[in-house]
Order: C-alpha cells, then structure tokens, then sequence
C-alpha cells in the first residue's frame, strides 16, 4: 500500500491495486474450499488457519477488503505448500502429468505437421 506523505490526507492517496491471485491469505481459502471438493483432509490446515485469525475465502471473486498481517501471509504461504502436497483420492482416477493425461485420452491429436508452401 503506498505510503502518505507527510501532510498528505488519506483522501490524497493513489487508490491501490490488489489482486487476488497474488495474496496468500486470499487464495489459501478458496484452496482450502477445493481440497474439500477433492476429498482431500486439509481439517487440520484449515484449523491452523482459523487459529491463526485467518479468514474464509472472499464470498465473491476478487481480493479481500485489506491486506494481512505478515506473519498472517507468511502462515498461508506455508499453508498453500502442505495444502498442495496433500494426497488425493481422485489422483489414480484423474491424472495431472501431461503424459499420464495423454495416456487416458486415446484420441489426442498429433502435432501440426510442417507446412508445405505453395
């Protein structure tokens, strides 16, 4: 968030940009929100969270209303890490390696051959 300048009113300040995508303590509700649709235990993540202070993920799309705390950040960012190495009952079912993923769709197409020119 930029900082005021000293005499400057809040009024006077550049409105901040804030995106989702880039802020752990956003993105780390909505993870926490897809491991349950995954079937994925991530109870005791979610616990350490909550303790933590943290929030649910923003009711709609977008960042929510502040930024955290820093150490607030950096537990979502740790939180993000065992979230993704979580097992998962769909793995066998649903590969995420493009040549396991190509290996379950018998009809993947070829690469584009060269062009001929005219």
């Amino acid at each position: 968030m930029a900082r005021r300048q000293p005499g400057e009113s809040p009024d006077q300040r550049p409105a901040t940009l804030r995106l989702t995508w880039v802020q752990p303590e956003d993105l780390i509700g909505h993870e926490l929100r897809q491991a349950a649709e995954d079937g994925r235990d991530a109870s005791a993540v979610e616990d350490r969270w909550r303790a933590a202070g943290g929030h649910p993920a923003p009711d709609r799309a977008g960042a929510s209303a502040r930024p955290a705390d820093p150490r607030l950040r950096a537990l979502a960012v740790q939180l993000m890490d065992e979230l993704a190495a979580l097992p998962s009952p769909l793995a066998d079912d649903e590969p995420t390696d493009l040549p396991a993923i190509k290996a379950a769709c018998p009809a993947w197409p070829s690469p584009p051959g060269p062009q001929s020119l005219p």
